[in-house]
């Protein structure tokens, strides 16, 4: 397994920020900035993102867990505090279910640790279908204004750059992966970890209603409600929930 894509800023405790789909490592670039005045911010393309390689078709969430703690030791981060969105929330719950050594402190991020329902299942087959039938530009048109709450947030642009590249069945194999992942609920629940569950109130993606069951569910868990704002919080509502992750990081740490 080849490591994957990383890129490095900063020194101190080490946070390592997973991105989600359709994403790279740089729709982290402007959000993390701050951040690497105080800690070693690590950011990662998932494989078959970015300039990371694809994994062999088809993949589990695991297998992409894997990979990404491999790139972990292979970088000597041997303990971190490890923030998901959406997909990466996905994988980040596989890394603190089998390298639980790993993970210090967990920022689950538009994201859950329930699986799809029959709905979202059926709704990741006819991603699968229509990317084969119409291509990645089309399936973009569709995928990414919805995922804001304001229809023309000037970040969409920017996205729109960063998924371009994407390749046809990155975007079929992550569906099936994401489709078929297992319910980590009994995970996030018996994790004495201190968590951080961050939502959107007008997430079509992850419904609010779904965050608010997970935020009931689990132990050592804050949870931040983020006003007018879909699933792209980072862009959304940078500032409230850059200052949210930096407290908590400081909160795992214990530094005052």
């Amino acid at each position: 397994m080849k490591p994957l894509f990383i890129k490095e800023e900063g020194s101190g405790p080490a946070l390592v920020f997973l991105h989600g789909f359709c994403e790279t490592h740089e729709i982290w670039a402007d959000f993390i900035k701050p951040l690497t005045d105080s800690f070693r911010v690590i950011t990662i393309d998932l494989p078959g993102f970015g300039n990371s390689d694809s994994l062999p078709s088809p993949f589990t969430i695991d297998l992409v867990g894997d990979s990404v703690a491999a790139t972990l030791a292979e970088n000597k981060i041997s303990s971190c505090i490890l923030t998901g969105h959406s997909l990466g929330g996905y994988v980040a719950l596989s890394i603190l279910q089998n390298y639980p050594e790993l993970v210090k402190g967990l920022v689950l991020f538009h994201s859950s640790a329930f699986a799809d329902t029959p709905e979202k299942k059926e709704n990741r087959n006819k991603v699968i279908d229509f990317v084969g039938k119409h291509g990645v530009p089309a399936f973009l048109d569709t995928l990414i204004p919805g995922l804001f709450f304001n229809k023309k947030d000037p970040h969409i642009p920017k996205f729109f750059k960063i998924a371009l590249p994407t390749k046809a069945v990155s975007i079929q194999d992550y569906s099936a992966a994401m489709r078929d992942r297992p319910d980590r609920s009994s995970v996030w629940k018996e994790s004495l970890i201190t968590k951080l569950l961050i939502a959107g109130i007008e997430d079509m993606a992850i419904a609010i209603s779904v965050s608010e069951e997970l935020a009931g569910i689990g132990k050592n868990v804050s949870f931040c409600k983020l006003e007018r704002t879909g699933h792209m919080g980072f862009f959304e509502a940078e500032k409230e929930v850059r200052d949210v992750i930096k407290s908590f990081t400081y909160q795992v740490l214990a530094i005052k």
